[in-house]
């Protein structure tokens, strides 16, 4: 049965009845990286390593080409929810002062060890607190696939203000894009036979474009740019193709994506970019990437 979901007042769907802080930590602790799961690898191909750290420079280059960043410099990032620790690798890589925040260390320390000493483990909201409580201010805040999963998204987002640099802190959020049109026409036309996206106790709110603005601009963050990422759910459109019905072919199609943007990333990191922008204002995008700054 789905979980019962309902629109909000920011104007995305969020889970009636949600898991208590307790459970969500219980799960993210111990079960998330720990356990196998078809959707999750805890070692990756060539192709995928590429394709990670490629999304990873399709930000870092976004950020440079609105102004918000110089090529030039140096910055403090905070990770949270930094999982495998791919993103603290990409810029301790490039000399910045990298912080990552998680439930466990499993996955940095299965595929980065080498940053694993700059992660902080335990109750992420515990410990942004005591981040708070020190006085300490980053320059860039990476959010990447966590807002939907925490019980109350406006609070983290408010948290996480109050440790960004005042006035030219950057906040950078990637959540799926759901309840989109596309999955709207998946419905309409019979392709699939359920919201498939609605996932519990791993989502517990269901993002599109208006609502993460809406809900980050009560926060204190004023948009300054939206990416999407390569429309994966098109394939559910083909029969033979369509993941979710015939679970065999999505790995497929999850190599397939992940070949196409490598290509359009070897092709052009700024062409790609504005080819996503496009897609996030069209409302399609399996995900939606949110750049805001501290107002």
């Amino acid at each position: 049965m789905m979980p019962t979901v309902e629109k909000n007042e920011f104007g995305f769907y969020s889970v009636l009845n949600k898991p208590t802080e307790e459970e969500i930590e219980e799960y993210y602790s111990k079960k998330y990286y720990q356990e196998e799961k078809a959707t999750y690898s805890h070692t990756y191909s060539e192709i995928e390593l590429q394709f990670i750290y490629n999304k990873i420079e399709q930000r870092f280059q976004y950020l440079i080409d609105n102004q918000l960043i110089s090529p030039n410099k140096t910055y403090s990032l905070l990770d949270v929810g930094c999982g495998e620790g791919f993103a603290l690798k990409y810029f301790f890589n490039k000399k910045w002062d990298v912080t990552g925040l998680d439930f466990s260390d499993f996955g940095c320390e299965t595929n980065n060890p080498d940053v694993k000493q700059f992660l902080i483990t335990g109750n992420i909201y515990l410990n942004l607190q005591k981040i708070t409580q020190s006085g300490q201010k980053y320059d860039i805040i990476w959010l990447d696939n966590v807002l939907e999963h925490v019980t109350d998204p406006l609070e983290l987002l408010k948290d996480l203000k109050q440790i960004s640099a005042p006035t030219t802190g950057i906040l950078i959020i990637d959540v799926p894009n759901d309840f989109s049109k596309i999955q709207e026409k998946l419905i309409e036309l019979n392709k699939v036979n359920q919201p498939f996206w609605v996932v519990l106790p791993d989502h517990l709110s269901y993002f599109n474009q208006e609502g993460l603005v809406n809900i980050c601009k009560t926060a204190g963050w004023d948009k300054k740019g939206l990416l999407a990422d390569f429309p994966i759910d098109w394939f559910l459109l083909n029969d033979a193709s369509n993941y979710i019905n015939h679970k065999s072919t999505g790995k497929q199609a999850h190599f397939s994506r992940m070949i196409v943007d490598n290509l359009m990333h070897d092709i052009s990191i700024e062409k790609t970019n504005k080819l996503y922008e496009v897609l996030a204002e069209m409302g399609l995008g399996r995900s939606i990437i949110g750049f805001f700054l501290n107002k």
